[in-house]
């Protein structure tokens, strides 16, 4: 195992790498994943998330490549929310609504080394950051540690913790954009996905949950057994997946959430989490504009996002379970990419 680190002007770069050809850079600025370097089925290793060549391009990072979002992922309807009667108004980024933590989320944040981490058996690093209050609208201060950890197993480990001095709202993900070919292929369209989960959570006209939990069964949404991602895309009124899928799993337990598949590579990725849901995002709103690493071209269905969450705009929704931390509480969230090749 080996954790290599390189200050460059616009943050300091961690690179983890593992015996078996797997390794990752990440930065503090925002917790963003860089690149994630695996081989393939011939060997030949190639970087399968998007990304640029320096941390200076992630500045200001609009499509969220890589970062972690927060305090709370997805739309916040309203942008705002009630705690014991007090209306907590936060930023509106989009449109009438709060979107992945505001203007100036986690993902635009400089965070703190807290630990550094190298032994024969993992390389890793956590970063830590504390939101003040008011950010963004938010209550109270919250503490949030984020932890990258990869093992010879393959096993790149998320894990998120976060402890408020007032109750807040929390929830945070992780938001890499995957292509297995390296984006050899310009979309993902042949890539074959399967997401462990039997139902999901409409949206309404404004990309919020209705409050409703429906079957995807005989749906373009099921995913239940592999399928190519854009064999029914087309069925889509957009064209491209934005939706949030409720796991088939113990509520709060690990368990698997997704495994894709790039036929043409070999590379596998599976995901695994402990929170009940998973978000399914094809990079609809990517137009070929954003150039990234060694000239590649980010195009609309040329990625996907696996977004290990709670609930989305829970915070408005009593049907579903509360993201609510409170003062002596500790939110933790772990999420694991799990990377591997068939044959």
């Amino acid at each position: 195992m080996r954790l290599d680190k390189q200050q460059h002007p616009d943050g300091v770069v961690y690179e983890l790498a593992n015996d078996r050809g797997v390794s990752i850079k990440v930065t503090n600025y925002g917790c963003i994943i860089l690149s994630i370097v695996t081989p393939d089925r011939q060997g030949i290793k190639k970087n399968i998330v998007a990304g640029f060549e320096t941390v200076a391009e992630y500045i200001p990072n609009p499509d969220y490549f890589g970062c972690i979002v927060g305090r709370v992922t997805s739309r916040t309807s309203g942008a705002g929310f009630y705690i014991n009667g007090q209306r907590y108004q936060l930023s509106a980024n989009k449109g009438s609504d709060h979107l992945h933590g505001g203007f100036k989320g986690f993902d635009q944040r400089y965070w703190q080394v807290k630990e550094e981490i190298q032994s024969p058996q993992i390389a890793g690093v956590v970063f830590s950051y504390q939101s003040p209050q008011g950010e963004e609208g938010y209550p109270g201060c919250l503490d949030v540690t984020m932890g990258y950890f990869l093992n010879n197993d393959n096993r790149l480990t998320l894990r998120y913790q976060a402890t408020p001095d007032q109750t807040t709202p929390v929830n945070l993900t992780n938001h890499s954009y995957f292509n297995l070919t390296g984006f050899e292929e310009p979309t993902i369209d042949e890539h074959s996905l399967m997401i462990n989960a039997e139902r999901y959570t409409p949206l309404n006209a404004s990309l919020v949950p209705s409050g409703k939990v429906l079957s995807v069964r005989d749906t373009v949404l099921d995913f239940g057994r592999h399928t190519p991602v854009g064999q029914r895309m087309g069925d889509l009124e957009d064209g491209s997946y934005d939706h949030n899928y409720v796991l088939d799993k113990p509520y709060r337990e690990m368990g698997l959430a997704a495994e894709v598949i790039s036929p043409s590579t070999g590379r596998l990725l599976r995901v695994y989490s402990d929170q009940p849901c998973l978000g399914l995002y094809t990079s609809g709103y990517l137009d070929g504009t954003r150039i990234g690493t060694q000239g590649k071209s980010y195009l609309r269905n040329g990625a996907l996002c696996l977004e290990a969450q709670q609930y989305p705009d829970a915070v408005n929704r009593p049907e579903f379970p509360s993201t609510l931390v409170g003062p002596g509480s500790e939110y933790s969230a772990t999420t694991i990419f799990e990377f591997g090749v068939v044959d």
